[in-house]
């Protein structure tokens, strides 16, 4: 009889520290779920500053460029009423130019007429 209570007790050494080592265990895995939760938490707060920070610095970036683009208008509107009046002087010139060279050719060609008619 001796060796089945040696087995019962065994058994039931067993089991009380199975049961030991299973109350350490889950008592790890709830701290563990506490933690992750904590970091989840931790990571969620720090996303959400983050896009907040990005949504700051994107209507900054948004109001800069719409101050930049409107100052580089207006010194391409002045830039391009220089050029058209620079244009309309070179423009006149040329137009000089090809009246001078008309006025030459006419006087040239009635010249030779003159010649030839002799």
């Amino acid at each position: 009889m001796g060796n089945i209570t040696d087995g019962i007790e065994t058994i039931c050494k067993g089991i009380v520290d199975g049961h030991e080592d299973r109350k350490k265990f889950i008592h790890d895995v709830k701290k563990d779920v506490k933690d992750i939760k904590e970091q989840a938490g931790t990571i969620t707060e720090d996303a959400r500053k983050f896009m907040g920070d990005c949504k700051k610095s994107h209507k900054e970036m948004a109001k800069n460029l719409k101050e930049d683009l409107s100052k580089n208008r207006e010194g391409l509107i002045k830039d391009v009423g220089l050029l058209r009046k620079d244009f309309q002087k070179s423009q006149k010139a040329v137009r000089s130019d090809i009246e001078g060279a008309s006025k030459n050719w006419n006087e040239m060609n009635k010249t030779l007429r003159g010649k030839k008619a002799k």
